[in-house]
């Protein structure tokens, strides 16, 4: 029996979301709707396609240092025996590049594969054929764009791992990560009697063999991971919306009557009434896996105990980008406690990879651009120096990104000491 995780995927790719319109104008009209609906701060989100923007986000360049580096570093400070880290070809030259620095040889490239191929069942699936995981194996999978993520001892010996689950998944939660951070909570989570605001967790534990086997048998049009993963997203969908994928892995084929005993006559209805009425939905966790276990086979734990600010701060947008520069550079270690050492090594690394990557060699100028793109002030208008567009003066949400920077540092500052 499984008592603990000694695998993980760190995920540094993602779909092409120029192929299907524009990626400036779907970050536009994303940028639009959250000022409409009173975001806490709007900003554009980074997106990728197949021309200018083809490197991952996952490979930007946070205080001159690759942005996959950071949850490399947090990674190598436990005890995990193989980490296979899944992006494209700047991504593989920068786990090279730890790898012989650090000379640590737990960490395994992945391709990510051609365009066509690109999505996050293909990453998991090359991830989990370097690890080699059992068919009954819980791994960690995480996401590559969570810098401040560093503590992972309850992650990795979680005491439910024992418990046979297909996947564990712990959300995070308004209150109890971070408040402060800019985010959308798009349901609530009932917990312990308590009503949290919630979103999607950056990171999971899960059985990959399961997944795929639920895929096949459910007969789905795209793979399982595939259709929650995308469908989670606000920006640019233009495929099957949130909704109708969810009617397609919980009520079609007959798959509505399972769904319904496991949730419970009452909360369907419930869950009737917040769609109708466009009411924040509420998770009932031990409802939601009795229905997914019906369903799907998988038995799913959701969780929303987790109290680590740096799983809710990934890099959607170019403003989490300028604010995570800025917070490390005010506070550096004080906030990451490995920030020196990975320093030394951006420091070591980064003269070779700016020769050996156009990219790296013209990355300020590529950040400057996206900024100039959303009528934005330029974040190294000097060409070499970060500074903070969001916090110089005559902005529009100077005090506002000042305050969230500054209370966000403190908020780290207090889970450091803590644990």
């Amino acid at each position: 029996m499984q008592d603990k995780v000694t695998k993980a995927i760190i995920t540094a790719s993602y779909d092409d979301d120029g192929k299907d319109g524009n990626i400036e104008d779907k970050a536009r009209e994303q940028l639009e709707k959250e000022i409409e609906k009173g975001y806490d701060f709007p900003s554009p989100v980074i997106l990728r396609d197949t021309g200018r923007h083809k490197v991952t986000k996952f490979n930007f360049l946070i205080d001159c240092i690759p942005m996959i580096s950071f949850p490399m570093m947090s990674t190598s400070r436990t005890d995990l025996e193989k980490i296979a880290v899944v992006g494209d070809e700047i991504t593989k030259a920068v786990v090279e590049a730890f790898s012989d620095f650090f000379k640590d040889r737990r960490f395994e490239y992945g391709c990510e594969g051609n365009p066509c191929d690109w999505c996050f069942s293909r990453t998991l699936d090359e991830g989990g054929k370097i690890l080699a995981a059992r068919d009954d194996e819980l791994v960690m999978v995480l996401m590559g764009d969570t810098p401040l993520k560093w503590n992972f001892d309850g992650v990795l010996n979680d005491p439910e791992i024992s418990n046979g689950y297909d996947i564990i998944y712990n959300l995070n939660s308004r209150i109890r990560t971070n408040r402060h951070w800019p985010r959308q909570y798009h349901f609530k989570i009932s917990d312990r009697g308590i009503h949290l605001f919630a979103k999607e967790a950056q990171l999971f534990l899960a059985n990959l063999s399961k997944l795929e086997e639920v895929s096949r048998k459910l007969s789905l049009e795209e793979p399982l991971v595939d259709m929650i993963y995308s469908g989670r997203k606000t920006h640019g969908n233009k495929g099957k919306s949130r909704e109708e994928k969810l009617e397609e892995i919980f009520v079609n084929e007959g798959r509505w009557w399972p769904t319904i005993m496991g949730l419970g006559p009452v909360y369907a209805f419930q869950l009737w009434y917040y769609k109708s009425r466009k009411k924040t939905p509420l998770l009932k966790p031990k409802n939601a896996s009795r229905a997914i276990q019906n369903t799907t086979g998988l038995r799913v734990l959701f969780k929303a105990d987790n109290n680590d600010p740096g799983t809710l701060e990934d890099v959607d947008g170019l403003a989490d980008w300028a604010f995570i520069n800025d917070m490390l550079l005010r506070a550096g270690d004080a906030i990451y406690p490995y920030y020196s050492e990975i320093k030394r090594f951006g420091d070591a690394v980064m003269p070779e990879l700016r020769k050996r990557f156009d990219f790296y060699a013209g990355f300020e100028e590529y950040m400057n651009y996206l900024f100039r793109e959303y009528d934005l002030f330029e974040p190294y208008a000097d060409g070499k120096t970060f500074q903070n567009p969001f916090t110089l003066n005559g902005t529009s949400n100077e005090r506002k990104a000042e305050r969230i920077i500054r209370r966000s540092i403190r908020r780290h500052r207090r889970y450091n000491r803590r644990d």
